[in-house]
């Protein structure tokens, strides 16, 4: 067993590690790279706004010793490691340095070290080698877009080159213990690991910190800045859950959220001809968030299929109730959903008592509707425990009740009964007991097309399956299953009869070696027809065509303001928290988890034998007001102490204004990142990046790109 220092207890500033390695690679590529394609490799880590001079300027000083190498420390932190932009230093934690010196196989430490520097590099860029005139500092950002450090340590494994397999890193040097230890790693070993890392979970976010100077390393598969819901379910391990009952409670909870594909303005009456790309028909819909589930359940689906197939009885059709959505319709030419499809509920308009606000309860009367419904499917949970059917229900039902939290202005509420009374509460006041009611928003086209948009552009534009190859005759992979689902869509047969009989040949092929498969596939996309290229552009030119007409009208009612115009009736994007950019976002996951962990207590408890244990009464008392519960004011009072930033940012209506304008264009940023995505992915097919004396060429340069998937590719700058 290799030795291994034990560390000491005591405060670690008197660590730290005499590096150069990660500022020795930059500068090996800047001497190995031409001029301009250092400086495009460097757009792709940092970000297009820095201006190219500034890159060129970075080559320099890298290639004449310029760029100074911050200060490594070793510190006893909760994360692996942070970069502060204030300090210029790099922070390592002591966890990661007893792994390294303990494991010379270990890559995290290496890991650490350049995504760091990748922070610094971005600093000294924005700071140090721009020219801040007016117009400069205006055009750019104050730090890069995205996670620049996964960025760097990416291209740097990617890029990097030794002569020799080991490399040495940088020695650690404690002054307490007067000793110093030389820290060196398999380079190869380090870097296909540092590339699969990223290629299996490349939007990981980083941990969250109130420090806007500290910048840092990612850890673990989630992060304290974004709460999902399925990070608001891992409190289910609290109570006995194993990884197989989260992952089948949370298909519970996924479908309900893929249930708003199937929206009422979208879905195609199977009675009138096919409208491709209007409208789709229901079946169509289905098996496309099925094709979606396949990759996120895989495990699942392999113990049974049946229970963790999408089906049209599973996943339902979007019902307002299910996601404590105001199902206030404004347009009133739009038909009756229920003249779509039965499931569908009824158009609720202006007037309905279902609009209105209860005095006794001052909530909206249609939210009651969603506690029945989250009821109901608990009850399902309790008949019929931890079978398939029963987690499903569960997490169907817990959807709902996170959704609670995130969809109304229950934490707004909260804060304004804890003194903070200045927090916009996005509605006016009503005729109930507390003044204030509870409401939620209203789910409308820019929410539906942000939704489509971005899992059938992740599919369709995706770069993992280029070079795909069936195992067996009928194999399909996942692009062309959504293909083939969406031009039977298509009112022009003839595109699916001649993407099948593309399919049909290459069946024919699944017995040839690998390298002749591909060549055969390669002389049949860059040949005349191109026909899987062919089929994409269809299905992306019609697609893109539609979203794009369906935006605008909308988004002026994004511009209403509910604190002044009397209404108790915003829109979705106005109030909802599911996004992390919201200042409230963390408080109301914080919520939802407390709120997860009772009711998930409770069943447990049922569960096993427990009859006065009652599940669907903790759950039910957990919808109410804020002036008729306690249990958040504790939680709700140390967070606003904690946060007075976040707190200040929810009583500015000028920043909240401009948060919802931003959340307002999803819908446009949505279809825009999905035609730029489509664009790059079709000259990818049609060979535009090839080398024209290798027709191959792309095939073999997909190492190690070819094998990632497209989020890795987009979020490690890529493709744009």
């Amino acid at each position: 067993m290799a030795f291994q220092p034990k560390l000491p207890a005591y405060d670690l500033f008197d660590e730290h590690i005499d590096s150069t390695f990660a500022l020795d690679l930059l500068t090996q590529v800047a001497r190995t790279l031409p001029a301009n394609e250092f400086g495009i490799k460097m757009a792709c880590i940092f970000g297009e706004d820095i201006p190219d001079r500034a890159y060129s300027r970075l080559r320099m000083r890298l290639m004449t010793g310029q760029i100074e190498n911050p200060s490594i420390i070793v510190a006893d932190i909760p994360y692996p490691g942070e970069y502060n932009n204030r300090e210029r230093v790099i922070r390592v934690s002591s966890a990661a340095i007893s792994r390294a010196l303990g494991n010379p196989h270990n890559s995290d430490l290496l890991d650490i070290l350049l995504h760091e520097f990748g922070h610094h590099i971005d600093n000294v860029l924005r700071r140090d080698l721009i020219d801040h005139t007016a117009h400069a500092a205006f055009a750019v950002a104050a730090d890069a877009k995205g996670e620049e450090g996964v960025r760097f340590s990416f291209w740097m494994a990617w890029l990097g080159k030794f002569a020799t397999l080991r490399v040495h890193l940088g020695t650690w040097r404690s002054i307490g213990w007067k000793q110093t230890f030389d820290i060196d790693t398999d380079w190869d070993t380090a870097r296909k690991s540092i590339m699969s890392r990223y290629n299996s979970k490349p939007g990981r976010p980083e941990h969250h910190y109130t420090d806007p100077e500290r910048e840092g390393f990612e850890a673990g598969d989630g992060g304290t800045d974004k709460m999902t819901h399925l990070q608001i379910e891992q409190v289910l391990r609290n109570h006995g859950f194993r990884d197989q009952d989260i992952d089948a409670t949370y298909f519970g909870n996924w479908l309900r959220d893929y249930s708003q594909l199937l929206d009422p303005k979208i879905v195609r009456n199977t009675r009138t001809e096919k409208d491709f790309p209007n409208l789709l028909s229901r079946d169509a819909l289905t098996r496309i968030v099925d094709v979606l589930a396949i990759k996120r359940f895989r495990n699942l689906r392999r113990i049974s299929k049946d229970h963790f197939q999408v089906t049209t009885d599973k996943l339902g059709v979007y019902r307002p109730v299910e996601h404590i959505d105001n199902p206030k319709v404004t347009d009133r030419k739009a038909p009756d959903p229920t003249t779509v499809d039965l499931d569908f509920d009824p158009a609720i308009y202006e007037g309905s008592p279902q609009l209105e606000v209860d005095y006794e309860t001052s909530m909206k009367r249609y939210i009651s509707r969603s506690a029945d419904f989250m009821q109901d499917e608990l009850r399902i949970a309790i008949d019929q425990q931890r079978h398939a059917t029963g987690l499903r229900a569960f997490g169907s039902a817990l959807h709902v009740l996170e959704d609670f939290f995130a969809h109304s202005n229950f934490v707004e509420l909260a804060l304004i009964k804890n003194g903070h009374t200045e927090v916009l509460p996005w509605t006016s006041p009503a005729r109930c007991k507390a003044g204030l009611p509870l409401v939620t928003g209203m789910f409308g086209p820019t929410d539906v097309i942000a939704s489509i948009a971005g899992p059938v552009g992740d599919i369709l534009f995706s770069t993992d399956d280029i070079t795909y190859q069936p195992i067996k005759p009928g194999d399909r992979s996942q692009r062309e299953q959504l293909l083939l689902i969406l031009l039977e869509e298509h009112h022009n047969p003839r595109y699916l009869a001649i993407f099948n009989e593309y399919l049909q040949l290459r069946d024919t092929w699944v017995g040839l070696p690998f390298v002749e498969f591909l060549q055969r596939c390669a002389a049949y996309l860059t040949g005349p027809s191109i026909v899987a290229g062919n089929a994409v552009g269809i299905i992306m030119k019609d697609i893109l065509t539609q979203l794009g007409e369906n935006v605008d009208n909308w988004q002026t009612r994004y511009g209403q303001d509910p604190h002044e115009n009397g209404s108790t009736d915003p829109t979705h994007s106005q109030l909802a928290k599911d996004h992390a950019e919201h200042p409230l976002h963390l408080l109301a996951g914080s919520l939802a988890s407390h709120a997860v962990n009772e009711v998930a207590k409770a069943m447990v408890a049922y569960w096993n034998g427990d009859s006065r244990a009652d599940p669907i009464a903790v759950a039910r008392s957990l919808f109410k007001h804020p002036q008729d519960s306690d249990w958040q004011d504790a939680q709700v009072a140390a967070w606003a102490a904690a946060n007075p930033a976040e707190l200040r940012r929810s009583m500015s209506k000028t920043e909240m204004f401009e948060l919802r304008k931003w959340l307002a264009k999803t819908g446009d940023n949505a279809v825009e990142q999905m035609r730029k995505d489509g664009t790059v992915y079709l000259k990818f097919l049609r060979g535009e990046f090839m080398d024209r004396n290798s027709p191959l060429w792309f095939i073999q340069s997909l190492t190690p790109v070819g094998a990632m998937s497209r989020e890795a590719l987009i979020h490690l700058g890529v493709l744009k």
